[in-house]
């Protein structure tokens, strides 16, 4: 008998390690079948992303083409390039006055600069918005224009938080006013 029992728990044995029950089979399935249903429902959403990206390119497209040989079109690309222009070289300039400040701790450096750099870029914000009140825009460009309007009304705010911060000697207002500059690119 105890030979019998020595066999016969090595095939009891067996048998547990065999194959998944039909239970087992049906449970690894609906797992599979979830997480197949998961990476569907991704690809789903990131193929209506796409799509919705896509309809947004063809509009701007669209657009773009409805402007070609418009010479208001084309003037104002020109007065907005002026304008960016005098704009990045004279907040080139604060960077360098407030880099400079920092450097010798002394923020007479930035009092000294900001009413020129301010001067300046108020008069291009000026001369932009005169140019730009005569053409006719599209819609899309009728939108950029309101936006750099927005951007320049910030820009003006940040620029005086900046003289402010730099007449009471606080470099700490000024980073803030540098903030405010930075934000203000949100609009472009």
């Amino acid at each position: 008998m105890r030979r019998s029992i020595k066999i016969i728990l090595p095939i009891v044995m067996l048998a547990g390690c065999g194959s998944p029950s039909a239970e087992d089979q049906l449970s690894n399935a609906e797992e599979k079948k979830e997480e197949l249903q998961g990476v569907l429902q991704t690809e789903e959403v990131n193929v209506q992303k796409n799509k919705l990206r896509l309809d947004a390119l063809e509009e701007d497209i669209s657009k773009m083409q409805s402007v070609i040989g418009n010479s208001d079109i084309d003037e104002y690309v020109q007065v907005v390039s002026e304008y960016s222009g005098t704009l990045e070289k004279e907040l080139t300039d604060l960077s360098e006055a407030v880099q400079k400040a920092k450097e010798e701790d002394d923020m007479s450096v930035i009092s000294k600069d900001i009413d020129d750099i301010s001067s300046s870029i108020h008069e291009a914000a000026g001369d932009y918005e005169k140019a730009a009140e005569g053409l006719e825009l599209n819609e899309y460009l009728k939108r950029q224009h309101s936006s750099l309007k927005l951007a320049n009304d910030e820009i003006e705010g940040a620029l005086q938080s900046i003289k402010n911060g730099a007449d009471s000697e606080s470099m700490e207002d000024v980073e803030e006013g540098l903030s405010q500059l930075n934000s203000a690119s949100e609009y472009y």
